[in-house]
This record gives C-alpha cells, sequence and structure tokens, in this order.
C-alpha cells in the first residue's frame, strides 16, 4: 500500500520510473509467451534435429579353419575413402551465395530487358515472375552442394590415378538421410594408391581413408561349396538391439558353412552415437557399446586333400566346367575331408556385391550348388552292392553261377549287359558288373522288400543334416510303395541296377561306402570338428567339440558277407574289372564303377552320370572316396570317366600319408 500510496503524490518521475518498469514486464511477459507457446514446435524441432544417431558397428567375422589349422576364411583390412561433407559445410554456404547471386542477376536482368521489351516499368504482378521462388532455391542448394563434393571427388580422382565420378542421385541421397556419417567415395584401395592419398594428406579437403574388416577366402574357389558364401545383411541378429539411426554394411552367410554357422561367426554388433547439429551434421561421437568378434569354426575338412580332389575332377579329358563331385570321408569317424563340387564359384566375387558378368556365369553352369550334396542322382552299378549284401544275406551261395547271354528279359523289357557273355558268380558279377546277375538275383533270391530294407538302414531317402543349406534327401522307395499293386518285376529290375525309382547324392554314397569299409555302421558324416572363441571375445562360453564316430543305423549283416563284397570289390580294380583305371600300387582299393542314363520326358538317353563308390586301404580301411561326373550320351563310364580322377585322389593321399616317397610333402594328420 506504500507504493501505491506513493504514486498517488504528483510526482513524475516516480510515475515514469513505475511506467517503464510495468512497460519492462509487459514485454517480458510477450517474449515469454511467444517463446513457449508460439515458437514451441520450432524449439522442439530443432532440439530433435540437434540431438543424436545412434549407428551398429559390424562385429569382426570369425575365421573358418581346415582340421589342421589353416585358415580358409578370415578379414583383412580394406581402405575406402570417405568423403565428410560436415567439413565442407562452410565450402558449401560460399557456393550456395554465389549461385544465389548468380541467380538474382539474371533475374534482374531478365526483368530490365522485358521492361526494354514493354517501354514501361513492371507491375508489382509481373515482377513476382523475377522473384527466386523457394523451389528455386532448393535446386540452386543441391548443386551448389553437388558442385562442390564433385570437386573434391574430381582432386581424389587426380591424386589417386583413378577414375572416378559423383552420381548425384546417391549423393543427394545420402545427404538427405546419412548426413552424419562420410559418404563413400572409393572402395577397397590398393596400397599403390593408399600411399598415394597419405602423400598428399596436407592438402585433403573433407575425404578421408577409413579402414573396414572385409571377409576374404584366400585359396578363392578351393572348397567354396563347403565355405558358402555371403550377402549384405545389415540387420540386427537375436539378442543385439533392433533400434538404430543408421547401420554400417555387414553381411550374413547365405549357403554353405558360412550359413549353418552364421550366428557364432557373425559375433555381436557394437552401437555408437553420433551428435549431430540442428543441420545434421555430425559434431562429435562415442562408442557406447564395443562389438563383440565372431566366434571360430575348425572343419573337418583337410585343405591339401581337398585341393587334390579339386584338381582331380579338373584334369584332362575333365575340364574347369566338367559337372560333377567328389567326397572322401573318413571311414571310422565320418569326418569329410574333403568335398568338392564343379563347376566351382569364387566366394570372394559377392564381396561387396556380385557383378553382372560373375553372376551370368554362375547361372548358365549351376555352379552356385553343390553337386556332392545337393542334386539327386540314379547311382547305376555302384547300388549293386547294396542288392549283393541282401542277395547274400538272403542265402545266395556266391560261388553259385549264371549265363550271361548278353541280354535278360524281364517280362517284355529287355535289359541289356555291357558284361561279356559267359559264366558269372557274385565275385565275378560284381567284378565285371553283370545286369543279368544282379537283376535275376535280386528278383528270385532277395526280394524287392529284403533290398528296401537295406537302403532303409542306410537311410536313402534322408536327409543327413548337414548345415550347409544345401542338402537334398534323394529317392528311395517304401515298403508300402514296393507291395502296392502299380508295382511290378520290371521296377525291382531297374531298381537292382540302380535306375528307376531312387535316385541319390555322392554324399550319401559316400556313407555307404564306409558302412562297407568299417564293418556295417552307418555314419552321420561330420563337417564341423569344433567352435573356438578368439582370444579377444572375453568372457564368451568354451570351445564346443563336435563329437565324430556318430553312428546311424547297423547294416545288419553278416562280416562274413561284407568281406564277399569287399573281397570282389578289391579285385575290381586290382584284376581286371571295370575299375582298374583307378589302380594305385600299394593302396589296396576296393572299389565298384557305375554308369546311369539320363533320359528326357521322351525316355531319350540325353546323358549320363558316371560313378566310382570305393574304399582303402583294404586290410585296414581309412578313406572312402566317391566320385561322380555328369557326362553326355555314350560319352563316358565309371571305369573310364570316374576310376582316373579316384586314381589321382588316392595318389595324393598316398603321398600324404608316406612324405618319403615325395620330397616336400607333408605327412597326413590323423
Amino acid at each position: 500500500m506504500l507504493i501505491v500510496d506513493q504514486l498517488k503524490k504528483n510526482d513524475p518521475q516516480l510515475r515514469a520510473l513505475a511506467v517503464a518498469v510495468l512497460g519492462g514486464l509487459l514485454v517480458l511477459l510477450a517474449g515469454l509467451w511467444w517463446v513457449q507457446v508460439v515458437s514451441a514446435r520450432e524449439y522442439q524441432a530443432n532440439l530433435e534435429t540437434q540431438s543424436y544417431r545412434t549407428v551398429r558397428i559390424p562385429a569382426v567375422r570369425g575365421k573358418i579353419f581346415d582340421r589342421n589349422g589353416v585358415v580358409l576364411a578370415e578379414n583383412r583390412p580394406t581402405f575406402n575413402v570417405g568423403l565428410y561433407l560436415e567439413e565442407l559445410r562452410k565450402p558449401f554456404e560460399v557456393a550456395y551465395s554465389n549461385g544465389m547471386a548468380h541467380a538474382r542477376s539474371e533475374l534482374k536482368r531478365q526483368a530490365v530487358e522485358e521492361e526494354k521489351r514493354l517501354r514501361r516499368k513492371l507491375t508489382k504482378e509481373e515482377r513476382k515472375h523475377f522473384i527466386i521462388t523457394t523451389t528455386e532455391k532448393g535446386r540452386i542448394r543441391r548443386e551448389a552442394r553437388y558442385g562442390v563434393a564433385s570437386n573434391v571427388v574430381a582432386q581424389v580422382s587426380s591424386r589417386l590415378q583413378q577414375p572416378l565420378s559423383l552420381n548425384q542421385t546417391n549423393f543427394e541421397r545420402h545427404y538427405e538421410t546419412r548426413l552424419a556419417l562420410p559418404f563413400p567415395v572409393l572402395a577397397n584401395l590398393n596400397p599403390m594408391q593408399i600411399a598415394r592419398f597419405e602423400e598428399q594428406s596436407s592438402s585433403r579437403m573433407g575425404v578421408d581413408l577409413e579402414i573396414q574388416s572385409t571377409r576374404w577366402y584366400p585359396y578363392d574357389t578351393t572348397a567354396a561349396h563347403v565355405l558358402g558364401h555371403l550377402r549384405r545383411d545389415d540387420d540386427s541378429k537375436e539378442g543385439e538391439d533392433a533400434f538404430f539411426s543408421f547401420r554400417l554394411p555387414d553381411y550374413r552367410g547365405l549357403i554353405g558353412t558360412e550359413w549353418g554357422y552364421d550366428k557364432e561367426l557373425r559375433g555381436t554388433a557394437g552401437a555408437k552415437s553420433v551428435q549431430v547439429n540442428n543441420a545434421g551434421y555430425r559434431n562429435s561421437e562415442n562408442v557406447w557399446g564395443q562389438a563383440e568378434p565372431g566366434r571360430n569354426v575348425v572343419l573337418t575338412i583337410d585343405l591339401r586333400i581337398q585341393q587334390a580332389v579339386e584338381r582331380a575332377l579338373q584334369s584332362p579329358p575333365l575340364s574347369q566346367a566338367t559337372r560333377g563331385a567328389a567326397v572322401v570321408m573318413d571311414v571310422h569317424s565320418g569326418d569329410i575331408l574333403a568335398m568338392a563340387s564343379s563347376p566351382a564359384f569364387n566366394p570372394n566375387c559377392f564381396l561387396p556385391s556380385l557383378l553382372r558378368a560373375d553372376a551370368q556365369r554362375i547361372a548358365e553352369q549351376h555352379a552356385e550348388k553343390n553337386r556332392a550334396t545337393q542334386e539327386n542322382y540314379q547311382p547305376g552299378s555302384i547300388f549293386k552292392t547294396v542288392v549283393g549284401l541282401a542277395c547274400l544275406e538272403a542265402g545266395l551261395d556266391p560261388k553259385a553261377t549264371i549265363e550271361n547271354t548278353g541280354c535278360i528279359y524281364v517280362g517284355r523289357m529287355a535289359i541289356h549287359d555291357l558284361a561279356p557273355p559267359g559264366t558269372y558268380d557274385f565275385h565275378r558279377a560284381l567284378k565285371m558288373s553283370s545286369n543279368t546277375y544282379f537283376v535275376d538275383k535280386g528278383l528270385h533270391v532277395a526280394g524287392i522288400s529284403n533290398i528296401v530294407k537295406l537302403g532303409q538302414r542306410l537311410h536313402l531317402g534322408e536327409r543327413m543334416d548337414l548345415p550347409t543349406r544345401q542338402e537334398t534327401e534323394g529317392i528311395f522307395p517304401s515298403l508300402k510303395k514296393v507291395g502296392a499293386s502299380d508295382w511290378h518285376d520290371g521296377d525291382t529290375a531297374n531298381l537292382c541296377i540302380g535306375q528307376g525309382a531312387m535316385a541319390v547324392t555322392p554324399m550319401q554314397m559316400a556313407v555307404l561306402a564306409s558302412a562297407l569299409a568299417n564293418g556295417g555302421k552307418v555314419l552321420w558324416p561330420r563337417l564341423v570338428d569344433r567352435i573356438e572363441s578368439p582370444e579377444l571375445a572375453a568372457g564368451t562360453p568354451p570351445t564346443i567339440f563336435y563329437p565324430g564316430s556318430r553312428v546311424r543305423d547297423e547294416l545288419g549283416v553278416r562280416a562274413s558277407n561284407l568281406l564277399v563284397v569287399r573281397k570282389a570289390m578289391l579285385a575290381d580294380v586290382e584284376e581286371d574289372g571295370t575299375g582298374k583305371q583307378a589302380y594305385v600300387k600299394g593302396m589296396g582299393i576296393c572299389g565298384k564303377t557305375g554308369t546311369a542314363q539320363v533320359k528326357n520326358e521322351r525316355k531319350e538317353t540325353v546323358g549320363e552320370t558316371t560313378w566310382f563308390l570305393s574304399f582303402a586301404p583294404y586290410d585296414e580301411p581309412r578313406y572312402a572316396v566317391v566320385v561322380m561326373v555328369e557326362m553326355p550320351a555314350k560319352q563316358g563310364s565309371g571305369g573310364g570317366t570316374c576310376g582316373p580322377v579316384a586314381r589321382q585322389i588316392y595318389t595324393a593321399i598316398r603321398d600324404l600319408e608316406h612324405p618319403a616317397a615325395k620330397p616336400g610333402s607333408l605327412a597326413l594328420i590323423h
């Protein structure tokens, strides 16, 4: 009340002071109202843009080793040139100002010319046509940015002596969506380019080298189907944060071991936060989650045997375009020592992306398909080993003979015999691959049910659960099917010679060869020995081992009958049998050849599938070797095409086991 009483007095100075104070308060209140009410959304938007962006940092992928510790897939640093746009803000603004000045000057000139043409001053409405619009300002700003960036890229191109160009669409997309990250200019610099770039370090504007871990397969096409390849995939895996503003390039396994053990190999991604200003440019960054490297996978593959198998599949008269496959397996553990498929591809071609020319070649050759596990083939005469065992188990006397006249009739169906006419017992029939003998004995001694039961114990027509995403189960009839009214003797006859209603993979036949060699144990094939944690991955689980010698089933046949089959298979190679071209001195190879016709829809023969199924040594079997090659019609045979391939493989194994026989070679590690 004292202040009011004072104001009632006739004091001009006091009244002026009071008015000034009240006026200031009103201005302050108006300002607060403007900031908190009218401009609230604008400030909120600025706070949102002047904030943090989260970036996903991919982990270093784990390595893949062969059984002896040789690296088959690893990572190497690649050096890329990145354009840091926040360092070009001032040049962008200068170029924009120059562009605007030029545009205003041009519009002013056009306006003057228009006035001269009209011989009068332009009206207010007419002058609107000579004013820079918002759309035009945006265009000038974009062109200014692109011009500055193009000049920088041109400088980099000149210094690195590498033709470079800047795609405007990609540049603008990056500017609008990923401004906080560097724009990629050139990837995978070679050592000479890196040296040139570093020499120019004092005068580079807005560009710098970035180091990125890239998958690398040092042996190119070797074991390509075993290893598989990667594809671009930046998604978070299970257990990782799902939301990120940006994701740096990452990859995921598509096929092969890279796919089967992608979770272990990929590791756990890290994260960093990038502070940006209200224009979207980066101010600073902070790594708040370190990436954990992936774990290493150790395969059962032996690189030396794998390379020998791949060389053999491409040796004359075969070539790199040959369509075939070969498998080498330890008959006691089920370890896959080699698994090759031809034609092969180079996994390095898929990184960072597959070129059109490479994609076309791979598609034309079906090179990505693993023919050892992913394609169905009729086994031909190598299936006679199963039919023969079924006959022996049913009571066949191996010394009993029949006459082969060159053809056997089943009903009206004639089955020709490529074995020479004559008298055949079991030993000679398997050695010479007589169709007549095995059709007759399969029909009248074993019977289709016993043959099918033995095939079921081998789990034909079933998957083997290989971690490659490249497996087919094959085709094999069930007991119900062969017992149906629409199953005829002709169907049984076809099955007895490995054709008709069945199809297998080379890997399934390697399991068969191992069972014949190890006394009847049907093994699960093993491709991965263990998963190891790298030293850098602190706190990760201990090494995970995958035990070998896992028995899936038993053939359930007598040892004496297995011995009869094995002796006949030894004679096939070491005497005058169809597999004599696979002979290697001192190896004691037991083999069986096969050739199956490939027919089209009109029942015309359009090709042949040639086989060689084997194991060695005879006395103490250790290795099963199966070779399959696709051939044109009447241009190949199991003995003539696959036998020499098997010989090269066994020769390589012998040289590895006995290094003294070949100077410079290494002993095979078991």
